[in-house]
């Protein structure tokens, strides 16, 4: 820890619940944490921990902590009725659905839907009642958003997603696939149905969750591949080390799945920089039968350290992310193939990204080219 900055060892030592120094920290050290802390969207959190604890911050910073806390439970109970009457609706359909990110977290494991602020409903719902879903949804008035510029054939084939929305509600995103991205589509063998026949239904609800080993599995990966350790890394490990808590993991399992998975790297990344974080004092996380190469991951923490995550790392946007991306593949094979794929795109991708379902060879090729032009011309490679 003592390589991260002051203000950010005094916020993770608040969400860790190990209780910070106050006596002589002046308000412009509390506007500093709660600056850090709303970068990581986890304020409500910061409000809780310090009640709890009864340290009282200075008035004007108390009201900040008091107001964002009131506004997240505001924002949630709302998200949280409009969750209530979708799955109503889609249970009245013979729809099975799993909420699952912010929308199980807040309520199966915070306890207290404000300390997990969300900004859409994530449903899970199987390919074959998607077409259901999407006229479940629109009897709601939910629309396919008017500027959507990607095709449903696209979403379908590649995204596995599509979003939803209508005025004064949250952004719905229904998926098919929770592991949706073309990193996991050329590197990772993630058993989608498998994960859907571990959901077990909630105890007086009409959705279904998935189990603890396939979510931890699942945060590990969206943090790790979808947004880089970036975007408010520091929330994912909120959700982690609260999850851990709540439910009864077996990490061994967890290790098995996802070195089956071929995402043992990128689980290994974010539950190691969990302990590194919050702490592994029984050492229960499965760090050692995950690890990489002690070169892997000396390369890794230069990339996206705990420090760096802490302190508002931002990779999303950056084209070292794509070496990230790389080190983070379970087999060098597939490291190859995922450089491959992302210069030379495969067929079934060009067809859909340029609307050509039955371009010639020779069109595939013109396309690879135009393609990869137009990485070099955009910096992307």
């Amino acid at each position: 820890m003592t390589e991260i900055n002051l203000d950010g060892q005094r916020l993770v030592a608040v969400l860790a619940k190990r209780g910070i120094e106050t006596k002589n920290l002046a308000e412009a050290g509390w506007e500093r944490l709660i600056v850090l802390a709303a970068q990581h969207d986890v304020v409500p959190v910061i409000y809780a921990r310090l009640k709890e604890r009864g340290v009282v911050p200075p008035s004007p910073i108390a009201n900040i902590l008091r107001q964002a806390y009131l506004v997240s439970a505001a924002r949630n109970v709302r998200l949280f009725d409009e969750l209530g009457k979708i799955l109503h609706a889609l249970q009245a359909a013979s729809i099975p659905v799993v909420p699952f990110k912010g929308a199980s977290l807040a309520e199966a494991v915070y306890g207290d839907i404000a300390l997990r602020p969300m900004a859409d409903l994530d449903l899970w719902v199987q390919r074959e009642h998607i077409d259901a879903a999407r006229s479940v949804m629109e009897s709601l008035s939910y629309e396919l958003p008017a500027e959507a510029v990607r095709s449903l054939a696209w979403e379908a084939a590649l995204t596995g997603e599509t979003q939803m929305s209508k005025e004064h509600a949250p952004l719905v995103e229904l998926h098919w696939k929770i592991f949706p991205s073309e990193w996991v589509r050329h590197t990772a063998r993630i058993d989608e149905d498998a994960i859907w026949d571990r959901t077990a239904q909630v105890e007086g609800s009409e959705a279904r969750h998935l189990s603890p080993e396939d979510a931890i599995i699942h945060s590990c990966v969206h943090l790790a591949v979808t947004h880089k350790m970036s975007d408010g890394g520091l929330r994912t490990f909120v959700d982690l080390d609260v999850a851990r808590q709540k439910w009864a993991i077996d990490w061994q399992t967890v290790a098995e799945r996802a070195r089956a998975w071929r995402v043992s790297c990128a689980t290994w990344f974010v539950l190691q920089a969990l302990a590194e974080l919050f702490g592994d004092p029984d050492n229960q996380l499965p760090l050692a039968e995950l690890a990489p190469s002690p070169l892997r991951q000396f390369l890794l923490k230069r990339f996206a350290s705990a420090r760096l995550v802490v302190e508002g790392l931002q990779l999303s946007s950056s084209p070292r992310r794509f070496l990230l991306l790389l080190l983070l593949v379970d087999r060098p094979v597939d490291a190859l193939a995922l450089v491959w794929r992302a210069v030379f795109r495969d067929r079934h991708w060009l067809t859909l990204r340029y609307d050509l379902p039955k371009a010639p060879s020779w069109r595939i090729w013109q396309l690879r080219v135009r393609h990869l032009v137009q990485l070099v011309a955009s910096r992307q490679i």
